[in-house]
């Protein structure tokens, strides 16, 4: 994320600040919508870690199985009966689902050019 914000041109920054923007409506209204689309990564990909985290599920949560994330109970369920494969195979799927819809939904948000035209050389 840093490294996206520094490319961002000092120009729009001046621009907005000769318009007559302080600094906290250039960041607002200028920087943040150009800066959208790196949030918009970077927060799916946060989600993503935060989402299918396991070692620390298994650390920390492996004694109350109330609090179990659903990949933790999902390999507790591997290891206890006989559960058919294609039952771990299917809670997998489910398990991709809400991952999959975020990036459906901002999929329009990660794509877009970032600052084309924004700055004129």
């Amino acid at each position: 994320l840093k490294n996206y914000l520094v490319t961002i041109p000092a120009s729009i920054e001046e621009a907005a600040a000769l318009d007559g923007a302080s600094r906290l409506q250039t960041l607002r209204k200028v920087i943040l919508p150009l800066a959208l689309p790196s949030l918009m990564a970077t927060g799916l990909y946060v989600f993503m870690i935060a989402w299918n985290e396991f070692l620390f599920a298994l650390l920390f949560l492996a004694a109350d199985p109330d609090k179990w994330t659903v990949s933790l109970g999902l390999a507790q369920l591997s290891n206890g009966i006989e559960v058919p494969k294609t039952v771990l195979m299917a809670g997998s799927v489910v398990l991709t689902i809400p991952v999959v819809l975020l990036f459906f939904a901002a999929e329009r948000l990660l794509t877009e050019g970032l600052t084309s035209g924004a700055d004129k050389s």
